[in-house]
């Protein structure tokens, strides 16, 4: 009896501990979530990054990395300020990623 309880408690504390889910490591340091948006109906658009609060991004360098773009993909980005770039789409502010993840 008592080797039977010892076995349950060790197959319980295995399960929480694979079942335990961590806090998500992304390829990108302080990165922040998002996701890929759509937006080639729209004059002048492409691919755009929308932010958790819903704001619209226009990534200037997106083709110089290597990621499957999906409409409401989920992805992880840092980026800054993109300077002297001019849009036709005029969704949101032009940014220069400097990484994106989708893990």
């Amino acid at each position: 009896m008592k080797a039977d309880k010892l076995l349950i408690l060790l197959l319980l504390l295995s399960l929480s501990i694979v079942s335990c889910k961590t806090i998500k490591d992304t390829a990108c340091e302080n990165a922040v979530p998002a996701k890929f948006v759509n937006m080639h109906g729209l004059d002048g658009c492409g691919w755009a990054i929308e932010l958790e609060n819903g704001q619209k991004l226009e990534p200037v360098n997106l083709n110089a990395f290597d990621i499957e773009k999906k409409d409401n993909k989920k992805i992880w980005i840092t980026y800054e300020d993109a300077k002297g770039y001019v849009s036709i789409c005029m969704i949101g502010p032009m940014i220069k990623i400097k990484c994106i993840s989708d893990r």
